[in-house]
């Protein structure tokens, strides 16, 4: 943890794209929302189902599918509120978890847009998320920042422990 070092200005940009990125995620769950028949229907129709098949049940699970990504983002929300806290504090696990939310998030909308099951206007704004959390991951690797969590700090004199450089 780093508390006594002042936190460089390139960590306001990583917790602005985190804010941006949930922004993003909240406003794709309220359209899934307000859109949630017609995302059915599209996916139904781009199923290809063959005779005889479950139509209700396959159809059941497909909400209970896009209800998983809205209940998603609102934990999403309630963990970001912590990560910010902690990424403010200067706490090493919190840049770490940055690094994996930002690949694993890119890894699901890459997933997401080359299925196929969602509309046009739902891969425009993966898209432009994605666009987002590429920043997120370019920001929070930036050397300012990567020292600022460096795990060489302790918590009480914010600076490196002496290591083999600079024991001389």
């Amino acid at each position: 943890m780093n508390t006594t070092a002042h936190p460089p200005r390139e960590l306001q940009r990583v917790i602005t794209l985190l804010l941006v990125n949930l922004g993003l995620s909240t406003i794709l769950a309220l359209l899934f929302l307000v859109f949630h028949n017609a995302l059915l229907d599209h996916q139904m129709a781009h199923l290809g189902l063959p005779a005889g098949a479950d139509v209700e049940g396959v159809r059941a699970g497909l909400s209970a599918g896009l209800w998983s990504r809205v209940a998603g983002v609102v934990i999403i929300g309630i963990v970001y509120v912590f990560l910010l806290r902690r990424i403010r504090e200067g706490r090493r696990r919190a840049y770490i978890r940055v690094l994996i939310i930002s690949v694993v998030s890119l890894a699901g909308i890459a997933y997401l847009m080359t299925s196929g099951q969602y509309p046009v206007w739902v891969d425009v704004e993966q898209a432009i998320q994605a666009v987002v959390l590429i920043a997120l991951l370019w920001a929070v690797t930036r050397p300012a920042v990567r020292a600022h969590f460096s795990s060489g700090r302790t918590p009480s004199a914010g600076g490196p422990v002496p290591g083999p450089a600079t024991r001389r």
